[in-house]
């Protein structure tokens, strides 16, 4: 994962007029938008025949959009490195499928379905399963593809101080909005001990992640593989993530421990390689390349989704979706550059 740099000096930020503050508002417009693409309507969470559900598509722009700013912020300003942001990334997951949809502890899931991998009222499987996949397709992916868009304001925070709790209070009307909608589709509630449980959790993952601060790590030049075998990882990893989604809810014939453990395994798997490219060199077509096999492996699980379901309106919306993935990849990589 991509270390964030070093936050300008106040005398830099002094020197930022007007026009330093409209170059600001493309990226935070663009992350705003692109994390809820990426992480909800790729994967076919939010699919066209949603869209007439004005709750749901205002709860996930608010809940996605300005909580994946605030992480990047919180990242920039703190100089935090690759892990730091994991842990955040962690955190926002953790208010949105533990506090906010409940998906963490409720016994079914948002569409009545029996949740695999259940012990001590957690649904542990799916609490690894769905951290993962929003650490990775709802805060990096989007924040990295987004740098790579704009790499003159990569280093440096895009919100003013009065900005800030603007954000904030829109990432609080997103987990409010979600709160309701859990509430709305289910008779289950939390109870006060797993709430403070989750509260608890959340604290100390923020705490952990402000001491995971970046440094200067000099880099050891070696032959990477080239960006092709990098997409193929990111495509192989992602498909082996969306399996074990299917198994959340298929189960199997072996403990649901076995489950979780290679589920673990694979992520760690996958962070030994990006760190070990990151060492030698990873470049912003790498990093690209990665993330579009990993955000095409949620497509094509989206589109395996779909295509259970009964309404051809949503499969022919993903392969739309799929295709502008594939047009948007090459468009990103020609404006990247060799680096």
């Amino acid at each position: 994962m991509k270390t964030p740099p070093d936050p300008p000096t106040a005398r830099d930020t002094a020197q930022v007029g007007p026009g330093g503050r409209r170059h600001r508002v493309a990226p935070v417009v663009t992350l705003f938008f692109m994390a809820p693409l990426l992480g909800e309507v790729v994967g076919a969470a939010l699919r066209l025949s949603y869209f007439v559900e004005p709750l749901r598509v205002v709860s996930i722009l608010c809940f996605y959009g300005a909580g994946v700013v605030l992480v990047r912020e919180i990242a920039l300003r703190l100089r935090l490195n690759g892990w730091g942001m994991v842990l955040l990334g962690v955190a926002y997951a953790l208010i949105e499928e533990g506090l906010a949809l409940q998906t963490i502890f409720n016994p079914q899931g948002m569409d009545g379905e029996t949740m695999y991998g259940r012990a001590a009222g957690v649904n542990w499987f799916w609490a690894v399963l769905v951290c993962g996949y929003h650490v990775v397709w709802s805060v990096l992916i989007p924040i990295g593809v987004v740098h790579i868009l704009f790499p003159r304001e990569s280093g440096s925070p895009w919100l003013s101080p009065r900005k800030l709790p603007v954000f904030g209070g829109v990432f609080a009307l997103g987990t409010a909005l979600f709160a309701l909608i859990s509430l709305l589709r289910s008779d289950f509630r939390l109870s006060l001990v797993e709430i403070g449980a989750v509260l608890a959790i959340v604290g100390l993952l923020i705490g952990a992640a402000s001491r995971c601060r970046a440094r200067d790590t000099p880099r050891v030049p070696r032959r990477l593989p080239g960006t092709v075998p990098a997409g193929w990882t990111g495509l192989g990893f992602g498909l082996v993530w969306f399996a074990f989604h299917l198994m959340a809810f298929i189960g199997g014939g072996i403990s649901f421990v076995w489950w979780v453990l290679a589920a673990v395994l694979v992520a760690i798997a996958a962070a030994a390689i990006v760190a070990r490219w990151m060492r030698h060199g990873w470049t912003a077509r790498h990093q690209l390349a990665a993330s579009f096999g990993a955000v095409l492996a949620a497509g094509l699980f989206g589109l395996l989704l779909v295509s259970l379901g009964d309404r051809l309106v949503d499969v022919v919306f993903e392969v739309i979706v799929i295709g502008g993935l594939v047009a948007g990849y090459v468009w990103t990589r020609r404006r990247a550059g060799p680096g």
